[in-house]
């Protein structure tokens, strides 16, 4: 058995090894997708205030840290069976919607980008400098509009980076009207350039490369996300699977979630991946993310979102099974959050005072999910009567999408190597085509406290010591 290993792999957050596997014919045999880093955040959470829980957990992640600040807080209200304030719910998910509007931004043209805006261009020239060349105004326009998500962040969570104003039973912050209509004025703004890039970028570039590689990392598989009302929603509602033919297979609220699905560890990574309970790792092949949220959803839900909905599903079918038409699906949805802000900000309620319920604190149970950018993301806490923390687990979307990386990363190898011989450059191009189509969070997803295995190298590669756990 040879190995050829593709490390790192780039224009993702965190540091994720591929390795691919080969036969005595030199022919692909298995694909290996390794989270190469180590945090215990289910750990650190035991023994701890459960109060505290929401602002620890946003430091799991700098990129995505609101989805894991309301998601903690969601789960603790389910234990204590509070109901937030309709104004405190708005404001959350106006927090939630600006890190979607940033970060789909973020990564359909600063890490993505390149795969798809540059396709004239030799592979090593493919980069930052180049896009800005060739699309100086949609660059110019991703920095503001993903600066105007980061601002909606701060007004509502105090810091962007890690936010901290949602408690349990709401929102210590309020947002007062003078800049409600400023937040507006700017969201006005952010949506025109955002619907703009269909015309000057999605359709003539992005979508073209698409077509021309409909096939490169596809997988018919199963799909989870949330929903609210049969449409789109990040903040509330169930969390549902559906089938490879779009059929549904379960529909459950987050605190039900290990009825449908079931964890295992990776034994050559240092994170999870999750399956369908009682299916198998064929049958029960689950992906998450914006597309399994345009395939869930019988409908965006928001009027330019639901026309991009419809051409597409026109175009691809439905459900949609492209790896790469995750980014078609990642622009609805960035579309979508456009809309949605404009619709929070434009509702002058937004801005009333009452933000908080008193509550007391008693043993209990609880689970909370959000659609984060990357999928569904459910945290599960246990305390005790004084508050204390007694277990935690909190799944990931790039921990459910793990087992996707490594079939689409198959794929993708098995166009490029066939008795030995390996096209390299290609190989090293697709292999992280379809690893970012899924736009993977490695700090997320690497929780792992059992089969824990350390090695020290020296700087030239060589293993000194092993240390297993």
């Amino acid at each position: 058995m040879k190995e050829i290993e593709i490390e790192p792999v780039t224009r993702i957050e965190g540091h994720l090894k591929m390795i691919i596997q080969l036969d005595d014919k030199g022919d692909v045999s298995r694909v290996q997708a390794c989270f190469a880093e180590f945090r215990g955040f289910e750990k650190f959470a035991e023994n701890r205030l459960v109060t505290r829980l929401p602002i620890i957990t946003t430091r799991i992640c700098g990129v995505c840290p609101v989805p894991h600040h309301l998601a903690s807080v969601k789960a603790i209200e389910d234990g204590l069976n509070l109901t937030p304030t309709e104004t405190a719910e708005k404001l959350r998910e106006l927090m939630l919607m600006g890190e979607i509007l940033g970060d789909h931004t973020l990564h359909l043209f600063i890490l993505t980008g390149a795969d798809y805006l540059l396709p004239d261009l030799p592979l090593k020239q493919r980069d930052i400098i180049a896009l800005y060349k060739k699309y100086p105004t949609v660059a110019k326009e991703v920095v503001k509009v993903r600066e105007i998500g980061q601002k909606i962040i701060e007004t509502i969570g105090v810091q962007a980076v890690h936010p901290m104003t949602a408690v349990p039973g709401g929102i210590t912050k309020r947002l007062t009207e003078d800049k409600r209509v400023e937040l507006l004025n700017e969201i006005i703004e952010a949506k025109k350039m955002v619907i703009g890039w269909w015309d000057a970028a999605i359709a003539p570039a992005i979508l073209k490369y698409i077509d021309e590689n409909s096939e490169l990392g596809k997988l018919d598989s199963n799909y989870m996300a949330m929903s609210y009302d049969d449409a789109i929603n990040f903040y509330r509602g169930n969390i549902s699977i559906i089938d490879k033919n779009g059929g549904l297979k379960a529909e459950f609220k987050a605190i039900n979630y290990t009825d449908h699905i079931v964890e295992a560890p990776i034994p050559y990574s240092y994170g999870k991946s999750v399956t369908i309970k009682g299916e198998g790792l064929t049958e029960g092949l689950i992906r998450t993310g914006a597309l399994a949220r345009i395939n869930v959803a019988k409908k965006a839900g928001t009027d330019v979102a639901d026309r991009l909905l419809k051409d597409l599903r026109g175009k691809f079918g439905s459900p949609i099974h492209g790896t790469l038409q995750y980014n078609l699906a990642r622009y609805v949805c960035l579309v979508y959050a456009a809309e949605r802000l404009e619709q929070l900000l434009s509702d002058p309620t937004i801005s009333r005072g009452d933000t908080m319920i008193e509550y007391k604190m008693q043993a209990g149970e609880g689970a909370g999910s959000v659609e984060a950018s990357r999928g569904t993301l459910i945290h599960h806490y246990k305390w005790n009567d004084k508050g204390y923390v007694t277990y935690a687990n909190i799944i990931t979307p790039t921990v459910v999408n793990a087992n996707g990386f490594e079939a689409s990363a198959l794929n993708a190898a098995l166009r490029n190597i066939k008795r030995g011989t390996v096209n390299e450059e290609k190989l090293w191009h697709e292999v992280g085509v379809v690893i970012r189509a899924y736009d993977p969070c490695i700090s997320c997803s690497t929780h792992l406290e059992k089969n824990l295995l350390i090695e020290v190298l020296t700087r030239d590669g060589k293993v000194l010591k092993v240390i297993k756990r």
